[in-house]
């Protein structure tokens, strides 16, 4: 779903050639290849659901015409509903929720902070789950402690950034 918000998310900036969504996401994912199998069906699926509207036709010489898109209020209710989705199988998706934090200035404090508390019990139920491992991995498995202490220390330090996220949650817009 993440890819979602971001390609309605570019609209929301501006209405954009498939073409001008598809680079500007790209650039979003640090470089990372958006398929056009990927973005014309969601575009489609976008303009039938009412989220997105053709406006325009642009060509260049020599070139078939390109669709112009831009968001519509239904789009921009969608756009914030998957914003607000605090699904813990999303959550639980570290794109997922970074997405979310990326576009916190669209929430208010209360979305922000559900949002938050729900990527910590998720972070708390990983760490518990890798420390009962841990005794049986040092045991066993002596490259996997080395793999499930490094996760224990991701997710504790991720305890720290949920911690100072809450804070902010309340006065950085």
């Amino acid at each position: 779903m993440y890819f979602d918000i971001l390609t309605l998310r570019v609209l929301a900036e501006g209405q954009r050639h498939g073409y001008e969504i598809k680079k500007s996401v790209e650039r979003i994912l640090g470089g990372r290849s958006i398929n056009n199998n990927v973005l014309y069906p969601a575009l489609r699926r976008f303009e039938e659901q009412g989220a997105i509207e053709r406006v325009a036709a642009e060509a260049d010489p020599g070139r078939p015409p390109r669709n112009v898109y831009r968001l519509t209020d239904t789009g921009h209710d969608l756009l914030q509903a998957m914003i607000r989705d605090a699904d813990p199988a999303l959550l639980a998706d570290d794109n997922e929720f970074h997405t979310r934090v990326a576009f916190f200035a669209d929430l208010d404090a209360d979305e922000r902070l559900r949002i938050i508390q729900g990527r910590r019990r998720i972070v708390e139920s990983s760490i518990a789950h890798l420390a009962a491992m841990r005794p049986e991995a040092a045991a066993t498995q002596p490259w996997g402690v080395r793999v499930t202490d490094f996760t224990l220390g991701q997710k504790r330090q991720e305890l720290g950034w949920l911690d100072d996220l809450a804070l902010a949650a309340d006065t950085v817009r």
